[in-house]
């Protein structure tokens, strides 16, 4: 039950309030996630006075405000796969209303933006300190993260990527997902989704290592009531051996 709510004007404001022990409180960017039903006493504390849904091409990366709408993230990058697969993970309504941090912070396996997002080494930069930490590193501590720190940018490094998907119907949630990212040194990054509370990290090597292989032991155990683990394997290792592939051409 919300029982409190503040806008804070600062950046320091809005930590102070974060940090206090009672009532717990919970940042709200786009308001998509607050919407649900909570059963503790929460404050909410409104970051849109903060200025942090920028979008910022800097060359190397781009560096995206936390409470960057996914509409925004949509137009920004109109005309390519990733719009495609915001597009996927969301409707119109909900992409006119959640933020890419509140996607950060709350969805599960089965989300294809969280996929490619791990697949790509997205980078999160943490308030206070202005610490940077891969999505990779931070997953497995997402829970206990949360407490008096504030995702404030998104950073994605420009490379080239892959994503695919295997869905019940074209408008299901992925059973199974690839994301697929290759860097100019020919470092290669392989992320799976469609299962479990986050998405795995199958492979962080080079062109050349056996995707395949990787993603087919990433779901050994994606066993549930959606779909078999043999059949995620199988089907999980084809598309992995197909975007690698693809992304192998664009050297010729």
């Amino acid at each position: 039950m919300i029982i409190e709510y503040q806008r804070p004007k600062s950046l320091q404001e809005a930590l102070a309030l974060l940090a206090r022990q009672e009532p717990p409180s919970m940042p709200m960017g786009g308001g998509s996630i607050l919407s649900k039903s909570w059963q503790e006493n929460v404050a909410v504390i409104d970051l849109q006075h903060l200025a942090l849904n920028t979008i910022t091409d800097t060359g190397e990366k781009f560096e995206i405000g936390a409470t960057a709408t996914l509409a925004q993230l949509d137009h920004f990058f109109a005309d390519t796969q990733l719009s495609e697969v915001i597009r996927y993970q969301a409707g119109k309504n909900l992409r006119n209303v959640g933020t890419l941090a509140g996607l950060v912070a709350s969805a599960d396996g089965r989300s294809p933006l969280f996929t490619l997002l791990l697949g790509l080494d997205a980078s999160l930069i943490w308030q206070p300190g202005e610490m940077e930490i891969s999505l990779g590193n931070w997953l497995p501590q997402r829970r206990e993260w949360r407490q008096a720190r504030l995702i404030t940018q998104v950073n994605l490094p420009k490379v080239s990527y892959r994503f695919a998907a295997v869905a019940r119907t074209p408008k299901d949630v992925p059973i199974v997902a690839v994301a697929a990212a290759k860097w100019p040194n020919q470092r290669l990054r392989v992320a799976v989704g469609g299962f479990g509370a986050v998405p795995a990290l199958a492979l962080d090597g080079k062109m050349g290592d056996d995707a395949a292989k990787a993603v087919d032991q990433a779901f050994a155990y994606a066993e549930d009531e959606w779909a078999h683990a043999a059949y995620r394997r199988q089907a999980a290792a084809k598309l992995a051996a197909r975007l690698v592939a693809e992304l192998a051409g664009e050297e010729h």
